[in-house]
């Protein structure tokens, strides 16, 4: 359950259960729909991720030490601009304004993936922070735009429209109307917190005097339900919203004023990213035709605040202005609930079976009860070796419990060179590459006979791997000898046999395999290894005689 907070006068006043009855009474109100959208669109006053400022002023310069320095380099054979790191206050004018702030009226009008922080976040104008106990239900409580691990074709991105920084939010406009040319003169993104989950690489497109803005969003999928509500955390678009979104923005006329550039991990000394446009940018921004930006992720991942610095030209003329009534500011809580998408389900590979489902019970539950579970570390199984365990240890994934969170599995870092966009196998409808991380586990007792085999995912919902694949091998060797072997060459030459081959996975869910489902089951094993494509995490390993 998500609990999100609405301005009240923003709802119909026949709806109260629900969002989505508010958009239903939409297409029988279009006329005041589309006056309230308007509203939204136009006004900063009734932007929910920050609070009314008297008198917008210009943003403070950064007083962090960052780098200077910009070339090209090539990172996996295309042209990535390398930014400018560290830089100083005096890279950023004394004037310039930051048109992503949040104040100024910055909003996300879509992002193809929120799970573990939603996008709105990028517009705040304060410091990220970070509380290394905070945790939540999809995990780690993080400051920023964090998408979970894509396990989709292509890459996340957002959609964000810029704010107006000579609007005033406390009050009416005036007789005097200003129109304003504003020059953008510098990028930054700022990676603070993420230092095994920061975005890759990012590019940045651009387009300027958007026409009709309010008949675009409502093509975007939840457009106008975003623009009223904000976004939610731990939700996602399905491929075909995605779609949607993107056909929706067809028409429109992005020029791309970032390309391709890495993103360094978010500790204090690499976490500031500034790029300064070789010549400023004049945009075309006004309230009816807004600029709107799309920031591209490659292919997922975090970052914590976007900043848009900007220089501002002012004209001032005589004219009769429409007043703009002040918004309420009381709330109301609606609650609405999220469904997992679940990119395999039960089926002639294996049986899935979500954790949230209440149709009887879990067949882990059920196998312990026929079965002896030979992986367990109570009947003697151990975690041995692994290539990351930057979030788990293997030994967590033999434990006789249910997993009582992500921190109780194993989990590996996103590997840093995962592919920008994801691309699926012809043949296999795989994610097509090699990348994998692995982790080794010990049986308590050689199997003879493997009866059933349980990958369970439970609480891995936004970085559960996207295949699985389980060997087996047969290792005669002594106890005091193991360590030592799988630390050496020789353990290179060691027969890996498939046991389960690789099967896409669903998140927060047990994936059965029954006997007939499972490879070279007579054959002895003493050791499986768990490879996880391209990266993510699982809860549990279960193996059964």
């Amino acid at each position: 359950m998500t609990t999100v907070e609405v301005p009240n006068e923003m709802i119909d006043a026949s709806s109260s259960s629900s969002i989505a009855e508010a958009n239903d009474n939409n297409n029988n109100n279009n006329n005041d729909a589309k006056r309230k959208l308007t509203s939204v669109i136009s006004s900063p006053e009734l932007n929910t991720a920050a609070a009314p400022v008297a008198e917008p002023q210009a943003a403070p310069k950064p007083q962090h030490n960052r780098t200077l320095s910009h070339s090209v380099s090539f990172i996996g054979g295309l042209d990535v601009a390398e930014p400018k790191g560290r830089f100083y206050a005096s890279d950023i004018p004394s004037n310039a304004v930051n048109l992503c702030s949040a104040s100024f009226g910055a909003r996300v009008l879509f992002a193809t993936d929120e799970w573990f922080a939603k996008a709105d976040n990028l517009l705040k104008d304060s410091e990220a922070e970070f509380d290394e106990d905070a945790y939540c239900e999809q995990g780690k409580v993080m400051d920023g735009w964090e998408s979970r691990r894509r396990r989709e074709e292509g890459h996340d991105w957002c959609l964000v429209q810029l704010g107006v920084p000579y609007w005033t939010s406390a009050a009416p406009l005036s007789t005097k109307s200003q129109t304003s040319k504003l020059q953008l003169v510098g990028i930054e993104l700022d990676t603070a917190h993420f230092t095994g989950n920061q975005t890759p690489q990012v590019s940045i497109e651009l387009a300027s005097a958007v026409t009709n803005p309010v008949s675009v969003i409502e093509q975007l999928p939840n457009g106008v339900q975003r623009l009223l509500a904000g976004g939610r955390q731990g939700t996602g678009h399905n491929p075909t919203e995605v779609q949607q979104a993107k056909d929706a923005i067809a028409a429109l006329k992005f020029t791309e004023i970032l390309p391709r550039s890495p993103l360094k991990p978010g500790h204090e000394a690499t976490r500031y990213h500034y790029f300064p446009l070789s010549e400023p940018l004049e945009l075309e921004h006004d309230a009816k035709s807004p600029t709107w930006v799309k920031l591209n992720y490659f292919p997922d991942g975090g970052v914590a605040r976007m900043r848009f610095w900007a220089v501002e030209v002012k004209e001032e003329s005589e004219q009769d202005a429409a007043v703009v009534e002040e918004p309420a500011t009381k709330k109301q809580k609606i609650t609405e609930t999220v469904d997992l998408y679940m990119p395999i389900t039960t089926g002639p590979v294996c049986t899935v079976v979500s954790h949230t489902s209440t149709k009887g019970e879990l067949p882990s539950r059920v196998a312990a009860k026929e079965f002896l579970e030979v992986s367990c570390d109570v009947n003697g199984g151990k975690g041995v070796a692994c290539s990351n365990k930057h979030y788990g240890e293997p030994w967590r994934l033999i434990q006789p419990t249910l997993g009582g969170g992500m921190w109780d599995g194993w989990e590996t870092a996103r590997h840093s060179h995962r592919p920008s966009v994801i691309q699926s196998c012809p043949t296999t409808k795989l994610m097509d590459t090699p990348l994998n991380d692995w982790a080794i586990l010990k049986l308590g007792k050689q199997a003879t006979e493997i009866k059933k085999i349980i990958l369970d995912t439970k609480h891995f919902l936004g970085n559960y791997p996207e295949s699985i694949l389980l060997e087996g091998c047969y290792l005669d060797s002594k106890e005091g000898d193991e360590e030592s072997f799988w630390k050496s060459s020789a353990s290179d030459s060691l027969k890996w046999f498939p046991l389960v081959s690789r099967t896409r996975m669903s998140p927060n869910a047990e994936h059965e395999f029954c006997q007939d489902q499972i490879q070279n089951t007579k054959s002895p094993v003493t050791h499986v290894r768990l490879s996880i494509y391209p990266d993510g995490g699982c809860s549990r390993v279960r193996v059964y005689v």
